[in-house]
């Protein structure tokens, strides 16, 4: 018998396994987005922004600069949203941010801007042990000014 040919199937099915075991721990290894390490989804204790979310979205009002120089006439725009995934590495710095819906170019390039300043998170744990994860956030944009 050729166990060359018994040996591929096997090999393709012992990934699928894999992959499927990564989701259920709540993890994933996508390097082109987010880096080479493992980035926990679903961590024991989640990564906490200093003060917490609203301290969170407090900092990004105040960072973020949709009328900064460059962005110039909103052509109308009166607001939208922004949804952003990052990486809070075990250091607790913010990393590989990736805009998965945004508004404009210059607006999300304004986004990554003010997410990369954020001082330091606490990081997610796993295990008693430091990781990184992966966060969500979709904020609102309102450019009605009176």
């Amino acid at each position: 018998m050729n166990y060359r040919l018994l040996l591929l199937p096997l090999c393709f099915l012992f990934s699928l396994i894999q992959g499927s075991n990564a989701l259920a721990q709540g993890f994933v290894t996508d390097s082109v987005k987010y880096g080479p390490d493992t980035v926990y989804v679903t961590p024991d204790q989640t990564a906490s922004f200093p003060g917490g979310k609203e301290k969170m979205h407090d900092y990004i009002d105040l960072k973020f600069d949709g009328l900064a120089d460059g962005f110039g006439d909103m052509g109308g725009l009166k607001g939208g949203s922004i949804d952003v995934n990052f990486v809070v590495e075990i250091t607790g710095r913010v990393k590989y941010v990736v805009i998965e819906k945004g508004v404009t170019s210059a607006l999300d390039e304004e986004m990554t801007r003010a997410l990369m300043s954020m001082p330091k998170w606490q990081p997610a744990v796993v295990n008693g042990k430091k990781v990184r994860s992966l966060q969500k956030l979709h904020y609102n944009l309102n450019f009605n000014r009176q």
